[in-house]
C-alpha cells in the first residue's frame, strides 16, 4: 500500500471521529431531563394529535400513522371465582394484554378505557361456559387505543446497537426496530470495520448510539406477543 493511500484512509478516520464527536456534542446540547413514555403518555400524545385535526376520538389519528383508536369487541375468559366482581375481573384481564400484540385487536395493545360486557354478542348479562372448562367466556366492548404499523409505514427510531450485521432502534422507547445490513448498504451506507461503526459513503456521516433514524417499515414479527420491525431506507435525523 502506498504512503498516499494510508494517509488518505487515516485522514478519513480522522473526518469521522470528527463528525461523531460534533454530533455528541449536538445531541448532549440539546437533551433535556431524560423522560419515559408510557403508555399514558403515548395516549395524551395521541389524544393532542386528534384535537388539532377535530377527529372522532374513535378514528384513526391520520391515515399513516401507526396509533389507531377504535371501539373494539373483544372475548375475554374469567375464572369462576370471578364472578364476585366481573367487572374488576375483566378490568385485570384487559391490563394483562397491555404491550402485548393481540390478532383480535389488529395490534399492540397501548391502553384501554369504558369497557363493559357486550350484551348484543352475550345471553344479555351472563357468560357462557364452553364444553367442561370451567372458564365462563364474556364478550366486553371497550375503548382501545393500539400500535399497528403497516407496511410501507416510515417511522422515527432512536439507535440503541450497532453491528456489522445490523443497527437495533427502539421506536417509542417501546418497540424495538432492526436495519439489516443488505438494507443499509442499499440506502448508501458502509461498515468500517477499524471504527465498528456504519456510515454514509458520500458524506463519512457515522451512525452514533442515540442517533434519531428515519426508516421504512419492511416487515412485522411477532412472537409469544411482543413485536419487532424490520426496516429499510434509512436516513440520518439531523
Amino acid at each position: 500500500m502506498s504512503q498516499d493511500s494510508s494517509e488518505s484512509k487515516e485522514e478519513k478516520k480522522r473526518r469521522k471521529r470528527e463528525k461523531k464527536e460534533k454530533k455528541k456534542r449536538k445531541r448532549d446540547s440539546s437533551v433535556g431531563p431524560s423522560t419515559s413514555l408510557s403508555s399514558q403518555v403515548l395516549e395524551k400524545k395521541v389524544k393532542r394529535l386528534d384535537d388539532d385535526d377535530n377527529h372522532d376520538p374513535l378514528e384513526n389519528v391520520a391515515s399513516n400513522s401507526p396509533f389507531q383508536r377504535k371501539k373494539a369487541s373483544i372475548l375475554l375468559s374469567l375464572a369462576p371465582a370471578a364472578m364476585v366482581n366481573p367487572s374488576k375481573a375483566m378490568h385485570t384481564s384487559m391490563q394483562s394484554m397491555l404491550l402485548k400484540y393481540s390478532d383480535g385487536l389488529g395490534g399492540v395493545l397501548l391502553s384501554f378505557d369504558n369497557i363493559n360486557v357486550d350484551k348484543s354478542k352475550n345471553d344479555g348479562s351472563f357468560g357462557r361456559i364452553l364444553n367442561e372448562m370451567p372458564h365462563i367466556h364474556f364478550y366486553a366492548t371497550c375503548d382501545v387505543l393500539i400500535f399497528n404499523p403497516s407496511v410501507g409505514t416510515s417511522l422515527t427510531g432512536v439507535v440503541n446497537e450497532t453491528f456489522p450485521s445490523h443497527v437495533g432502534l427502539l421506536v417509542h422507547e417501546l418497540f424495538n426496530a432492526m436495519i439489516s445490513a443488505e438494507s443499509l448498504r442499499e440506502s448508501g451506507f458502509s461498515f468500517d470495520a477499524d471504527l465498528n461503526e456504519w456510515s454514509t459513503v458520500d458524506t463519512m456521516t457515522p451512525i452514533a448510539i442515540e442517533d434519531s433514524i428515519k426508516f421504512t417499515v419492511e416487515k412485522l414479527h411477532e412472537c409469544n406477543g411482543l413485536i419487532s420491525l424490520e426496516c429499510k431506507d434509512p436516513i440520518i435525523m439531523e
